[in-house]
């Protein structure tokens, strides 16, 4: 039904798809973030690939329980963000129990134009050894999908120098909210610290 439902929608909407295939597990950052319909589009292009996907959610959603069945539906993954393992660790433990994880995130955190953005992502993936896919809507070619898929060296700022040049020139759906990607640790030697900081052997359970 979301195959069907994407298909149509894609179809007759003026914007083109470009999808290159992403590993069985990894993260995909969704950029520019400017617009709530950017969360829309990355819905579109899993359903039309057939791959299910996850988010992440508050965990206060959940005490409702229509809104917590029409999540888990969606995909999303509830955390605890008053615990400071909360997210770590609802990740892991659904890389570790999938056979396929496909985790989308948008690093910028905020549809306004902002100086950095969010490290969870490059976190996530440096924890949990997973490669990161680049997502993406392009509002000055009417063309979103999903482009390559790199394996980080854990430089990081070799890493965002690659994930800079994927999006220069892309622009959201409301331009002027576009902001260059850019991580606070590339140039506090401290956040980096914390951000490469030894991974906790925290249970799954």
């Amino acid at each position: 039904m979301k195959r069907g439902f994407a298909k149509l929608v894609i179809a007759v909407i003026p914007w083109t798809v470009k999808v290159e295939q992403w590993p069985a597990k990894s993260i995909i950052i969704g950029a520019p973030h400017t617009s709530n319909l950017d969360a829309a589009v990355m819905a579109l292009i899993m359903w039309r690939e057939g791959r299910s996907f996850n988010f992440l959610v508050k965990d206060e959603v959940m005490k409702y329980p229509v809104l917590k069945s029409i999540v888990r539906w969606l995909g999303g993954i509830p955390v605890n963000r008053r615990e400071s393992t909360g997210v770590t660790t609802s990740v892991a433990r659904a890389v570790a129990t999938s056979e396929t994880f496909t985790l989308c995130i948008t690093p910028k955190g905020t549809r306004s134009k902002r100086d950095f953005w969010k490290s969870g992502f490059y976190r996530m993936a440096y924890e949990n050894k997973l490669p990161i896919t680049f997502g993406y809507v392009d509002a000055s070619t009417k063309v979103f999908g999903t482009g390559p898929t790199f394996e980080p060296t854990w430089d990081i700022k070799a890493d965002m120098e690659v994930i800079r040049a994927f999006y220069a020139g892309k622009t959201g759906f409301n331009p002027e909210k576009t902001s260059v990607p850019r991580l606070r640790a590339e140039e506090d030697p401290e956040a980096a610290a914390y951000l490469l900081r030894p991974i906790a052997d925290e249970p799954l359970s």
